[in-house]
């Protein structure tokens, strides 16, 4: 029997106690699973979002490596045809300045050439001597 406000014994039963406590307990696990799913859904969302923002990153990483391997072909592309390019003109002046040579100067030329290969030491004193030239030179001027 519960005793209502204002009547004239203020004292509660125990009766009267032990309901309160069961109505309190019962209001207080209620509030408590109610605060866990809360944390539940609030932990979920979290994951949800981080899988979310992986997800996201995987394939704007698969989109940017697409595009420098585009770019990429491209710019190769770009250089070959450009060093084909300088090849052609190199090639070019290499025959207008042999046409512009006269026959005596290209043979010397030849012969001077053919005479490095078969004479290889020599040749190989004849520039470490202009080397130590070059060095007595540099340091004498230095002084």
């Amino acid at each position: 029997m519960i005793r209502q406000p204002g009547s004239d014994d203020s004292t509660p039963t125990p009766e009267e106690l032990r309901a309160r406590v069961e109505g309190t307990r019962e209001e207080l696990g209620m509030e408590v699973e109610e605060a866990a799913g809360k944390t539940a859904d609030v932990k979920e969302q979290a994951q949800a979002k981080a899988a979310e923002l992986k997800e996201t990153a995987q394939a704007k990483g698969a989109e940017l490596k697409a595009q420098a391997q585009v770019k990429g072909a491209e710019l190769k592309g770009q250089a070959q045809t450009r060093a084909a390019g300088a090849k052609a003109q190199a090639q070019v002046k290499a025959a207008e300045v042999l046409e512009r040579t006269p026959q005596p100067v290209r043979e010397k030329a030849y012969q001077v050439g053919e005479s490095a290969r078969t004479n290889v030491k020599p040749l190989i004193g004849f520039g470490l001597a202009v080397l130590a030239v070059c060095v007595v030179v540099s340091r004498a001027g230095r002084r």
